[in-house]
């Protein structure tokens, strides 16, 4: 393999130009386009009439796959029946906050509840079985969230057997409809609806 260095010249076909053009090798931030992920300081090959990337060596290569799987590790991702996502804005509506902002909290504080709690981790798994967590998957809900994070919930799923991220996540609503709009667990409703509250200050003191 040659080893390309910043400053290097060569030529490639350029999409925006199109045409064959002279290149330079620079070292910029470049944006995975399928996740939007910011890979910093990486070698591309940019246009000279353009100045656009218009070619990715090959030894920047292993770099783009690290970011692809640190985004990963770092989302929680996964399709879930309509009226599992109607659970969502019902609980956003009951605590008189908007959906968008609601939903990373509620996500984050049942997924620490599945990693500080194995009775609870053992509900989820049962009820991502039961006849509600059921549905054609329509709904795209993801989550980002510190690696340690949600290496630590995976972790604490998988000790009781629950094997996929779309389990966790249809569970762990299930267990909220419970919770908030079944009044099963008041204490623990309470305590979503004081992080909830906690997160909406801190973002609102943060614009």
């Amino acid at each position: 393999m040659h080893l390309w260095k910043e400053g290097d010249r060569s030529e490639a076909i350029c999409r925006a130009c199109e045409k064959r053009v002279t290149t330079r090798f620079a070292v910029r931030g470049y944006t995975l386009q399928e996740s939007q992920v910011e890979v910093p300081d990486l070698l591309v090959a940019v246009c000279d009439e353009c100045g656009g990337i218009v070619a990715i060596p090959a030894q920047s290569s292993p770099r783009l796959k690290e970011a692809r799987e640190r985004r990963k590790a770092e989302s929680l991702e996964a399709k879930i029946p309509s009226h599992l996502d109607d659970v969502i804005h019902l609980l956003a509506e009951r605590f008189a906050t908007a959906v968008a902002a609601f939903r990373p909290d509620l996500l984050r504080f049942y997924l620490g509840e599945v990693i500080s709690d194995a009775p609870f981790a053992e509900r989820v798994k049962a009820l991502a079985a039961s006849e509600l967590a059921e549905g054609r998957a329509r709904m795209r809900i993801s989550l980002r969230a510190p690696e340690d994070m949600l290496g630590a919930a995976r972790d604490a799923a998988r000790s009781v057997g629950i094997l996929t991220d779309a389990d966790l996540i249809r569970g762990i609503l299930v267990a909220a409809k419970e919770d908030v709009l079944e009044g099963m667990t008041p204490e623990r409703a309470l305590r979503l609806s004081g992080a909830a509250q906690a997160e909406g200050a801190l973002r609102a003191a943060m614009t």
